[in-house]
C-alpha cells in the first residue's frame, strides 16, 4: 500500500499483520439530489468464492444492502453508479447472485459510469493487471445495457462531475461534488486512506505512480485552497475529512 516507502517509516502510521498487510475498508459514497440516488463505486460484493476471499484477505461480507437499507433504499433505487474503476474493491459490488446462482446486475435500473479507457483495459486484462479486473462482471451490465462510457472530464448530473486521472489505472477517475458552498472530492485509490496524503506514498500497485503523484498534488492544492472535504475509500477510520497545512504538512480535521 506504501510502494517505496521503507516499512520502517510505514508502519509508524499503520500496524500491519504478520503477513505485512494493513487493514483497509471499502467505503462508498451515496449522493442523494431531488431527483437521483447516486453510489460512487460499488465495493466488493458478495460473489466471491470462499477461495477467493482467502487470497484477497477478506474478513467480513459486503454492508452494502444494510447501508441502503439504513438510509430507507433498496438497490432497486439506485438511478446512476459512478465507478472510479473497475477493480474487484471497488466495482464487485455491481453484480450478485440472483435464486438460481446466476450473475444479475445489482442496481437493475442505474446507468453505470465509466472511462471508456477503464472500460477498453478491463476486459482486455494483461499479466499484471488480470488479478484484479473480473470482466465476466462487467460482460453482465453490458448484457443488461447499463453501461454509460465517457471520455474525460464530464458533469454527469447537475454538481456531480468526473475527472480522469490516470495513476492508479490509465482510466480511474475521481468525482467531484458540488452543492452551493459545499464541495466534496471522491479521489479514488489516487489518495485511499489519509496516510497516503504525502506524495511519494504511492500503492505499488498503481501502474503509473509518477501520475498519481503529480495528480495528487493538484488534488490536494484544491481542497486546501477551496475547503474541499476529502472522502477517503480505504481508511478504516476516517471516511470525510477536510485538510489543513501546517508546519509543511496536511492535517485532516474529521467531519461527519
Amino acid at each position: 500500500m506504501f510502494g517505496v516507502v521503507p516499512k520502517v517509516i510505514w508502519e509508524k502510521l499503520v500496524g500491519c499483520d504478520e503477513k505485512n498487510r494493513v487493514d483497509l475498508d471499502l467505503n462508498l459514497l451515496l449522493v442523494r439530489t431531488r431527483q437521483k440516488n447516486i453510489l460512487i463505486d460499488a465495493g466488493m460484493g458478495n460473489t466471491l468464492s470462499d477461495r477467493m476471499k482467502k487470497i484477497y484477505g477478506v474478513e467480513t461480507e459486503s454492508g452494502l444492502d444494510t447501508g441502503l437499507v439504513s438510509a430507507g433504499l433498496k438497490p432497486e433505487d439506485v438511478d446512476l453508479v459512478i465507478l472510479t474503476h473497475l477493480h474487484l474493491d471497488h466495482a464487485g459490488g455491481v453484480v450478485k447472485f440472483d435464486e438460481r446462482g446466476k450473475k444479475t446486475p445489482t442496481f437493475p435500473n442505474a446507468r453505470h459510469v465509466i472511462q471508456s479507457q477503464e472500460w477498453k483495459d478491463a476486459l482486455a486484462s494483461d499479466e499484471r493487471t488480470a488479478a484484479t479486473y473480473f470482466p465476466e462482471n462487467f460482460l453482465v451490465l453490458e448484457d443488461s445495457r447499463l453501461v454509460e462510457l465517457v471520455d474525460g472530464e464530464r458533469e454527469i448530473e447537475p454538481g456531480i462531475k468526473v475527472i480522469p486521472t490516470g495513476g492508479h489505472t490509465r482510466g480511474h477517475q475521481a468525482v467531484l461534488i458540488e452543492t452551493g458552498d459545499e464541495k466534496i472530492l471522491c479521489p479514488g485509490d489516487i489518495i485511499p486512506t489519509r496516510n497516503h496524503l504525502r506524495i511519494p506514498y504511492v500503492a505499488s500497485v498503481d501502474l503509473y505512480p509518477l501520475e498519481t503523484m503529480a495528480v495528487k498534488r493538484l488534488f490536494l492544492e484544491k481542497c486546501l485552497n477551496d475547503g474541499c472535504k476529502v472522502a477517503f475509500d480505504h481508511d478504516t477510520e476516517l471516511k470525510l475529512a477536510k485538510l489543513a497545512a501546517r508546519d509543511n504538512t496536511i492535517e485532516t480535521i474529521k467531519v461527519s
